[in-house]
């Protein structure tokens, strides 16, 4: 699948809805929500199964006078292209980070170029059958009262969803750090170790914040109306999210193209 997305908006929304709308062969209102996105966007404004077409329609938005941003779904950044810290130390040279098998990154505090926080949402369905005997009319009839009971099974289904929020590092020439709020030791904060994981989570972002003054700071994917914002009405963000990830970290320059 190919992706199209613009960037860069600036101008009065009716104007950008406009000239989105005469891209898109769109009336001006069906557009509008896609030129509002938080940031200038990135904001999905088209899905194709053929790279032809994405180009004809990233070349009719560049008509427009659009920054448009093309990606192939199959490149979006994906969990194994990312270095999941388990613990974090902040030194003076940089972010270090070491993961569970013992490797480790360093990231220099000049060097952080995005700082992109937000929120995966795990769905986990569970499946469960019971047995229970019940009064069968039918079978004491047919059995001449010898068998009153059958053995009735059922079946149900529960999902359950959970919000695991995270924090994504990147800096230049360097593995994204992914650092999530539950599955971080924060034992190496020492004093600065706060009660719980979400305050310690917390601190170390508003602490990157600080000690990285340069990058940008990106928080719109906390939110499953912030990611929907961004993908549009065609993907859903359960499924998507890297590639919401990927298209944030191109329009911020700080991953490859």
């Amino acid at each position: 699948m190919r992706v199209v997305a613009i960037y860069k908006l600036q101008g009065s929304p009716e104007e950008l809805a406009a000239k989105l709308g005469t891209a898109l062969n769109i009336l001006p209102y069906e557009a509008r929500a896609r030129v509002i996105a938080p940031g200038g966007g990135p904001a999905v404004v088209g899905c194709f199964a053929e790279a032809g077409a994405a180009a004809t329609c990233a070349s009719r938005l560049r008509e427009e006078g659009f920054a448009v941003l093309e990606l192939d779904s199959a490149a979006a950044e994906r969990e194994a292209a990312r270095f999941i810290a388990h613990q974090l130390t902040l030194t003076d040279a940089g972010l270090a980070a070491v993961d569970r098998q013992g490797g480790r990154l360093l990231l220099p505090w000049s060097e952080i170029r995005l700082l992109l926080r937000g929120t995966g949402i795990i769905t986990t369905t569970t499946t469960s059958t019971t047995k229970e005997k019940k009064f069968s009319p039918g079978l004491a009839v047919a059995t001449g009262g010898l068998m009153m009971r059958k053995t009735v099974k059922s079946t149900s289904e529960s999902t359950t969803q959970e919000r695991q929020p995270f924090l994504l590092v990147y800096a230049s020439g360097r593995q994204p750090l992914l650092v999530r709020q539950d599955q971080t030791d924060y034992s190496t904060l020492g004093e600065q170790r706060q009660l719980s994981r979400e305050a310690n989570y917390n601190w170390i972002c508003a602490e990157l914040r600080r000690r990285a003054p340069q990058a940008v700071y990106d928080d719109r994917l906390q939110t499953r109306p912030g990611q929907a914002q961004l993908l549009g009405s065609t993907l859903p963000p359960e499924q998507h999210l890297d590639l919401a990830i990927t298209l944030l970290a191109r329009a911020a320059g700080a991953f490859p193209r």
